[in-house]
């Protein structure tokens, strides 16, 4: 019994400070990262995205003559810069969703 009440201090003291620190995160103004992101999210996306392909590239050598090996790097590359773009995107709505959030006064 003691180790399951001592469970669930540490899980109360972890939820408080789990949402203490989102609620203070929320006052914070953004980082230029991610204002960056949330501006330019397709150059967000090329940008990072580009390095990865170059190392998939280089890792995929010995097959990299075929059609299927160049289809693999093309299409990881794809799926790295489409995951990206969406982060920029989801940061492009969370700071409108914070501007128009400090609009109401709330």
């Amino acid at each position: 019994m003691g180790l399951l009440r001592r469970v669930r201090r540490t899980c109360a003291r972890l939820d408080t400070r789990i949402s203490g620190a989102g609620i203070a995160g929320r006052h914070r103004p953004p980082t230029v990262v991610q204002e960056f992101a949330a501006r330019r999210p397709v150059v967000l996306a090329l940008c990072a995205s580009t390095p990865i392909a170059v190392v998939m590239a280089l890792a995929a050598r010995p097959v990299l003559g075929t059609a299927d090996g160049v289809l693999f790097v093309l299409a990881n590359w794809a799926l790295v810069a489409s995951a990206f773009a969406l982060t920029g995107y989801a940061e492009r709505a969370r700071q409108r969703r914070r501007r128009r959030h400090r609009a109401d006064g709330v």
